[in-house]
């Protein structure tokens, strides 16, 4: 019951991510409409296969709910996006390693996946940003920050990680 009680105020928490005039019934139907389904999948810096960032879109529940996995040098994060078919809004909530709950809504222009994050601390001091994810090829991603009360941000260029060397067993 405590189990249940905890998806259920951590559900409650959820805050939207907006489409616009869009009839969909599922996340995937958005996703696949504002052509962003090609950002599922894993994404690694392009400088150190992963070191630095990993980040993972799979879906927890197929066509409704995605999972987003963050690991960086400093902490790791997970959220979860959802369609709320009512408002016609893509909801976002996480958490970190910090203990920063990060909540937003999700958008889509041009092929571009773009969400409106506020980041709260354990301090209850709130940081607003805007993480765009654009999906050049099938095997690269242009992940964007901006920080919207100073409009300072920067590119990180991602790519499809590199697949590990099967090691050889003795025999072969």
């Amino acid at each position: 019951m405590k189990t249940l009680t905890k998806i259920l105020s951590f559900a409650a928490l959820s805050i939207s991510f907006t489409t616009s005039n869009l009839q969909a019934d599922t996340l995937a139907d958005v996703m696949k409409t504002e052509g962003i389904d090609k950002m599922l999948g894993t994404w690694v810096d392009a400088d150190t296969n992963g070191e630095m960032l990993r980040i993972t879109y799979k879906w927890k529940i197929k066509g409704h709910s995605v999972e987003v996995n963050l690991k960086t040098e400093d902490s790791t994060s997970s959220a979860l996006i959802v369609f709320d078919q009512a408002s016609e809004e893509v909801l976002h909530m996480g958490v970190n390693s910090k203990g920063e709950l990060g909540r937003g809504t999700w958008s889509a222009q041009d092929g571009v996946a773009i969400l409106d994050l506020t980041q709260t601390g354990a301090d209850g001091q709130e940081v607003e940003m805007k993480i765009s994810h654009k999906v050049v090829d099938k095997n690269s991603m242009t992940l964007g920050l901006e920080m919207k009360a100073t409009g300072e941000g920067g590119e990180l260029a991602l790519v499809r990680p590199a697949k590990k060397a099967k090691k050889k067993t003795q025999g072969e």
